[in-house]
């Protein structure tokens, strides 16, 4: 808001404006400030549907999957090692799955959290070794960023999403 007019006169009532306008600025935030506080007030029941249908969704998906393994094997004309690993892969995610809806939540929860870090040292632990390898001239810098961009993807994948994994 300018100081003066066009013409070198004061702008007429500027403090009175700035100051209107702040006080409408503060009673238009002030409920955004007290929201939570009526939503913890408000005790609302936990929405357990869409846990629910969130494992539903896994386990069926999932055996859909392991369903048409043979059939996709087929199509893409697939190792029988390959599709093998996988088979086995996706029945120890099911049974994971079953073992998370059955038995204790935090224990499923505590299994995935564990096996995420774990996979996050190993992560950090290859990035070292390819540095060393690259400071060692065993490996280009072109080899090293290739190699560093699939383990930021495999990390972006822990780190943002860990409630989706299927």
């Amino acid at each position: 808001m300018p100081h003066f007019l066009d013409s070198g006169a004061p702008f007429p009532d500027r403090d009175t404006i700035v100051f209107v306008t702040f006080g409408v600025i503060i009673v238009m935030l002030m409920p955004a400030f007290a929201l939570p506080a009526v939503i913890r007030w408000a005790r609302f029941p936990a929405d357990t549907r869409f846990d629910d249908e969130l494992a539903l969704a896994r386990t069926e998906t999932t055996t859909a999957a392991i369903e048409a393994l043979p059939r996709l094997a087929d199509e893409t004309d697939a190792d029988p090692e390959t599709v093998r690993r996988l088979d086995a892969e996706m029945r120890e995610h099911l049974q994971a799955l079953d073992t998370g809806a059955d038995g204790d939540p935090a224990d499923a929860a505590r299994l995935h959290e564990d096996y995420n870090r774990l996979r996050l040292a190993v992560i950090a632990e290859k990035r070292t070794t390819m540095i060393r390898l690259r400071n060692e001239r065993r490996i280009d810098d072109a080899v090293l960023r290739r190699m560093q961009a699939s383990l930021d993807i495999e990390e972006v994948r822990l780190i943002a999403a860990p409630d989706d994994e299927e």
